[in-house]
């Protein structure tokens, strides 16, 4: 079962557009991460700036999620907990187009942005296993959800 949070500053993001009628964002940005391990994230109080590696691997971007990848809000069990989720397409980070990127990747969140931003949401992988290294030309893909359990 995945770690995960919505950290405060990803939650003070959401309080800011539902129920204060901020701009709903037209995009998400999902990143990965090498900081933390494969079982943990980020504390509540913690931030992206702060707390957050990315990977540095040749190639590597955030990847947007545009509102309209996602699916519709139901039932699901998330991380092992009866949830109310939506789910998105799977997503593909660039490949590397460099040498063997050997630091372990633990996990993927969601950001405000494309580059700096907050972490809205941080999860480690679903089995809590690294992907250990990355060689000329791998790719990394994600089915991102995002839920609330009751």
């Amino acid at each position: 079962m995945a770690n995960k949070i919505f950290p405060n500053e990803g939650l003070d993001y959401l309080l800011g557009v539902i129920p204060k009628a901020g701009t709903t964002p037209a995009n998400l940005y999902l990143f990965l991460f090498t900081s933390q391990t494969a079982s943990t994230v980020i504390t509540a109080t913690q931030t992206l700036a702060a707390n957050i590696t990315e990977p540095t691997y040749t190639g590597y971007a955030r990847v947007a999620v545009a509102s309209t990848d996602w699916g519709s809000a139901g039932n699901s069990t998330i991380w092992g907990t009866a949830s109310r989720a939506v789910t998105a397409s799977q997503k593909s980070f660039p490949a590397n187009s460099g040498t063997l990127y050997s630091t372990a990747i633990n996990g993927f969140g969601l950001a405000s942005a494309l580059t700096g931003g907050v972490c809205v949401y941080q999860s480690s992988f679903d089995d809590q296993t690294a992907i250990a290294s990355l060689t000329l030309g791998d790719i990394c893909k994600v089915t991102a959800q995002f839920g609330f359990a009751g």
